[in-house]
């Protein structure tokens, strides 16, 4: 199957592999966030250079770098572009600050609660940058990470990801297919061996974070070249033949993150998966409320396991992420889809400069 025809949402199941993705991140989070001695991650453990959470970060933006890049492919509207990445990324995330600020700060906070609602500035900044991880007064401050989100980072990456995307595609780059390969490429390269370099561009090399560009240029790349990309069974098993070729290699992860990568996108196009439809995409839910719970079980139960956290976080994670789809998300996007619409009727109805001049009319006072 050709990459065109699979982006098509009857040929693929995304939202599933998305919500295994933001499960694998609260997976990942538990051995660092359980109180205890600590224990190897044991994807981390195998790798040795990577773990669970970092890959479905990774694979996060590898799947938005294709879906947003064809995004723009199909439909080349800036105003579209922003409200469309607009309303899928702040409504649920401003709604975790809110959560967090004014429930889970004051019943968890070992301050005064007029002290704690004293430092307005902080909750300014947060709701200001709401994709900047943060800790609140007296909050979490005995945990092994005194965060109260420390997931969201990624965000602030992927909206850079974003506006890089926007203004390469006003500029024309994706008209011109050549020239858009050896950026890409480009940016692959530099942001996968050379990381700290993001700051180029404003970012820290965060638990590695300035080798999230790599991936999602990796996602563009394909949707540049969707009606030649094939997505098979074939192309996956070669990949992994490279990958267990390299295995002992110094260039393995190298040749591990295209097999991983092409193996998941695979996998959301095959019939069983497909067959696992879900009613919404819970992902995103999942990830931005995922870690201010784990912090509260953590806390709140220190003698459960490692797996209990997990198995209790992803569990309530996805009753607040369900709600969160049905009353925040869905409702979110569609009124972005709505608000593009007006405003592309509201184009259509105004006349143009040219159309004025000629028939004589004049503006209205």
């Amino acid at each position: 199957m050709k990459l065109n025809h699979a982006l098509l949402r009857d040929n693929n199941n995304a939202d599933l592999l998305r919500l295994v993705a933001a499960c694998a991140v609260i997976w990942g989070h538990a051995y660092a966030l359980v109180p205890g001695p600590s224990t190897t991650e044991p994807i981390g453990g195998l790798l040795g250079f990577d773990y669970s959470g970092s890959l479905a970060v990774e694979f996060f933006f590898f799947l938005s770098g294709i879906l947003v890049t064809n995004s723009w492919i199909n439909n080349s509207s800036p105003l579209n572009f922003i409200l469309a990445r607009f309303f899928r990324v702040f409504p649920a995330i401003f709604v975790s600050a809110a959560a967090c600020i004014l429930l889970l700060g004051p019943m968890l906070t070992t301050l005064p609660l007029h002290s704690y609602f004293a430092d307005t500035p902080l909750f300014a900044a947060i709701f200001r940058h709401p994709y900047v991880e943060y800790s609140l007064p007296g909050v979490f401050e005995h945990s092994k990470y005194t965060l109260t989100n420390g997931s969201i980072w990624t965000i602030r990456y992927e909206l850079m990801m974003y506006a890089m995307l926007l203004a390469a595609g006003l500029c024309g780059l994706f008209r011109h297919k050549p020239f858009a390969t050896v950026v890409l490429i480009a940016i692959l390269v530099t942001s996968l061996f050379f990381p700290e370099e993001v700051q180029l561009i404003g970012l820290m090399n965060v638990d590695i974070g300035g080798r999230l560009p790599a991936f999602f240029a990796f996602g563009a790349l394909l949707a540049l070249y969707k009606d030649q990309a094939s997505i098979n069974i074939r192309v996956v098993s070669g990949l992994i033949l490279f990958a267990w070729i390299f295995r002992h290699g110094s260039a393995f992860q190298f040749v591990f993150y295209p097999a991983f990568l092409m193996t998941a996108l695979w996998l959301m196009t095959t019939e069983p998966i497909k067959a696992l439809r879900l009613p919404g995409d819970f992902s995103y839910g999942v990830y931005v409320f995922g870690w201010p719970i784990q912090q509260v079980i953590a806390t709140e139960f220190p003698n459960f396991s490692v797996h209990a956290n997990q198995a209790v976080t992803i569990a309530i994670s996805l009753a607040l992420a369900s709600m969160s789809w049905y009353l925040i998300e869905k409702p979110c996007i569609r009124f972005g889809r709505q608000l593009s619409r007006r405003f592309a009727a509201a184009g259509r109805r105004e006349p143009s400069p040219e159309v004025t001049l000629a028939t004589g009319s004049r503006p209205m006072k």
